[in-house]
């Protein structure tokens, strides 16, 4: 019986991705973030492999998309993603265009309590990406 609810919980968070991917592939003002090898499809199916938990009403297949659940969801991921990119380790290229997008639509839904912080950890982090520049230049002239 574990294996079959396993299986549904598989198979629902394969749902959310593919409903993911066709919310994402609508809107026209991200497809540049698509342009190099990552499409929008492995960036659902992470975005889903990251925030997905089975008993979140987020992820109901009654739930239909929209951007203040996209920036909700996609605050989880951001939240993991910038401890990474902090630690020193190197995001993938669809790691980075989940920070992208989840940047890209919290300036979309302010309304959204997750957007806000979204926007000041990003401005963080862009500091931090900075500082590191800088000091890999400071290094080269010694």
């Amino acid at each position: 019986m574990t294996f079959i609810r396993a299986l549904g919980g598989q198979w629902q968070k394969a749902e959310f991705a593919h409903q993911l991917a066709l919310f994402i592939v609508k809107d026209n003002s991200v497809h540049h973030y698509f342009s190099g090898a990552t499409n929008h499809i492995t960036v659902a199916n992470l975005i889903a492999a990251i925030s997905y938990q089975e008993q979140d009403p987020r992820f109901a297949k009654t739930v239909e998309i929209n951007p203040s659940l996209l920036v909700s969801v996609l605050f989880d991921c951001f939240h993991l993603l910038f401890i990474k990119a902090v630690q020193l380790e190197s995001l993938s290229q669809a790691e980075h265009i989940i920070m992208q997008l989840a940047k890209h639509y919290a300036t979309q839904v302010s309304e959204a309590p997750q957007a806000e912080q979204i926007l000041h950890l990003s401005t963080q982090l862009e500091q931090v990406y900075a500082s590191r520049r800088s000091q890999q230049r400071n290094m080269g002239r010694h």
